[in-house]
């Protein structure tokens, strides 16, 4: 495999999760998406720190944390220890509604995206998927790579 197909699959695997959480119904940007997850996973957080989190320029943060404030699904505050920095939070009723979102099983919407494979090759796929994540989302944070990958 390639860098490229790693890159591709990588990509196909979001736009399959982003379709299934819901993301084209509520007219959500993939950028969008990373920053209502980072807030959702870490709560009130700087501007600057979601960037970080995210892989975004802090521009780009702050140009959507704007439009997720003009739809009322964050709120900002100044931070109270350095007024230089703006708090970015989720409301409570967009919590709520991204939990009930990632809630959903992946197995079945990856089950759905195997169409091409037979019941055993896909249940030995969607478990290698699972150690994946398992490998190198949910045991490491923050995930590192070797220098030589980098």
């Amino acid at each position: 495999m390639e860098m490229s197909d790693l890159y591709q699959l990588g990509r196909r695997l979001t736009e399959i999760a982003l379709e299934d959480m819901g993301a084209g119904e509520l007219g959500l940007a993939p950028g969008e998406f990373l920053v209502l997850q980072d807030l959702y996973l870490n709560s009130r957080s700087p501007v600057g720190d979601i960037a970080k989190r995210t892989g975004l320029a802090q521009s780009r943060v702050s140009t959507i944390v704007r439009a997720l404030v003009g739809r009322g699904w964050v709120t900002t505050t100044t931070d109270p220890t350095d007024g230089r920095k703006t708090l970015v939070d989720l409301t409570e009723d967009v919590r709520t509604a991204g939990a009930k979102r990632r809630a959903g099983q992946a197995d079945k919407t990856l089950t759905a995206a195997l169409v091409g494979a037979d019941d055993d090759e896909r249940a030995t796929l969607i478990s290698a998927v699972a150690r994946l994540h398992q490998l190198l989302v949910a045991d490491q944070h923050p995930p590192t790579l070797p220098r030589s990958t980098r």
